[in-house]
C-alpha cells in the first residue's frame, strides 16, 4: 500500500485494510489457548499483573474482567493484554505454568507482526508528520498491547461493546470471530465491517492528535453487535484480538470523552 492511498482511505473512511502477516489458523491456535488461559484457576490466570504505561488504562498488562454493573461505560467481557515485558517480568511464575506458558508464546507473534505493521504504517506518514515514528517508537519498552478478549452475551443486551472511542493512539483490529464491529466517525454512519483474508483493520483512535498534531483524520467511532443468535447460552458469544498503540508517556482521555455520544445512544 502506497502513502498516497493509506493517506486517502484514512481521510475518507477514518480507517483502512492493511496486509497482516499471520495466518488465520496461528491466530485462532492463539485464541483457542487464551480462551483455555480464561478457565484456568483464579490464583493462576490473575497473577500477571503489571503495567507499561502508568498514565494510561490501557497500559495494564494481565487478565481483567468487565461487567456492566461497574459502570455505563462498561461490557461484560474478559481480557488479556499481552506485551513481551511478561517475559522478563514473570519468567519463574511462566516456566512453571504449562497452560501460561503456551498462551503467550503463541501471542507472541501476534506481537511481533503487529509491531512490524503499525511501525511501518506510522513510518509512511513521516514525511508528511516529521517526528511521529520517535513519539511512538522511540523507548526500550513501546505501547503496542495485544488484546485478547470474549464477550458475553447475557449482560451486553443488543450491544457487545457499546459505542466508543478507543482510547490510544491507534488500534490494529487483528481478527474477530464472527462480524459485529460497526464503524464510522460518528454515531450517525456506522457501517459493519467485514475483515478481509489476510488484513487487520488499521485506524486512529481518540488521542490521536497528541500524536498527529493535524484535522485531516478522524478517530474510529465503533461498536460491536451480537449478530449470531445461536451463541445465546454458550459460555461466551464473541471473541475477538485488538492491538492498541500509543505514544510515549501519553495521558488517556477520560472515558467521558471516549464515549461521549455512548449514553445518548443507549438511552
Amino acid at each position: 500500500m502506497t502513502e498516497e492511498t493509506l493517506l486517502k482511505d484514512l481521510t475518507q473512511h477514518s480507517h483502512v485494510q492493511v496486509p497482516f502477516p499471520i495466518p488465520c489458523t496461528q491466530i485462532k491456535e492463539a485464541v483457542q489457548s487464551f480462551l483455555r488461559f480464561v478457565e484456568l484457576p483464579d490464583e493462576i490466570k490473575n497473577h500477571i499483573d503489571t503495567k507499561i504505561a502508568t498514565r494510561h488504562r490501557r497500559g495494564d498488562i494481565g487478565l481483567k474482567q468487565r461487567s456492566p454493573e461497574d459502570g455505563p461505560y462498561r461490557d461484560s467481557k474478559e481480557f488479556f493484554h499481552f506485551h513481551p515485558l511478561v517475559f522478563q517480568q514473570y519468567a519463574a511464575f511462566i516456566n512453571a505454568h504449562p497452560e501460561v506458558q503456551d498462551f503467550l508464546m503463541k501471542a507472541q507473534p501476534l506481537w511481533e507482526a503487529t509491531y512490524k505493521v503499525v511501525h511501518q504504517i506510522i513510518s509512511s506518514l513521516e514525511e508528511q508528520f516529521p517526528g511521529i515514528t520517535a513519539k511512538v517508537f522511540d523507548t526500550d519498552e513501546p505501547h503496542v498491547m495485544i488484546r485478547f478478549l470474549r464477550y458475553h452475551w447475557a449482560s451486553s443486551g443488543k450491544y457487545l461493546a457499546k459505542p466508543h472511542f478507543d482510547s490510544g493512539s491507534f488500534t490494529l483490529a487483528i481478527a474477530e470471530s464472527c462480524p459485529g464491529l460497526r464503524m464510522g466517525r460518528g454515531p450517525d454512519d456506522l457501517e459493519l465491517i467485514h475483515h478481509q483474508e489476510g488484513h487487520a483493520l488499521f485506524f486512529f483512535s481518540s488521542n490521536f492528535k497528541k500524536i498527529l498534531n493535524t484535522d485531516m483524520f478522524s478517530a474510529g467511532w465503533h461498536d460491536v453487535i451480537q449478530l449470531d443468535d445461536t451463541q445465546i447460552g454458550k459460555p461466551f458469544a464473541r471473541w475477538a484480538v485488538v492491538a492498541f498503540i500509543d505514544g510515549i508517556d501519553v495521558e488517556a482521555l477520560s472515558r467521558s470523552e471516549t464515549h461521549k455520544w455512548c449514553l445518548a445512544d443507549l438511552a
